[in-house]
């Protein structure tokens, strides 16, 4: 699954619940898991991840977080669901690094398969 088409899937979802007249969550350009939240549900039930090269885990979707950890290319990962960065342009997913049972944050082309195809749900748009 390619990184521009889910963030274009939860927008044609975004206007779908804006023409049906429900309130829609936070718009894709503007959703996000903010640095020092608590880890977002396990709702990926993938296996079988890991990173391309050595990667920071961080305590949110964005560099701008403070990094919680490091996962290497030799250590799995289990997917939990994933989120936009502040600006809206780039995927993150929330990982637990199955060696060392750190959890944090890794922007999705650091990932063998650009990351989890599951959405995290109640991100923030502040």
């Amino acid at each position: 699954m390619g990184r521009i088409r889910r963030p274009l899937t939860v927008a044609a979802a975004s206007i779908a619940l804006v023409a049906a007249g429900a309130i829609a969550a936070p718009s894709p350009a503007s959703a996000h898991w903010s640095c020092g939240r608590s880890a977002p549900p396990d709702l990926d039930t993938s296996g079988g991840h890991h990173t391309l090269e050595a990667a920071n885990m961080r305590v949110g979707s964005s560099t701008r977080c403070a990094i919680s950890g490091i996962s290497y290319t030799s250590q799995s990962l289990d997917y939990h669901c994933y989120a936009l960065d502040i600006n809206g342009v780039d995927t993150w997913t929330y990982v637990v690094n199955v060696q060392t049972k750190v959890g944090g944050w890794i922007r999705d082309d650091l990932l063998n398969d650009y990351g989890s195809g599951v959405w995290c749900p109640n991100q923030t748009n502040l």
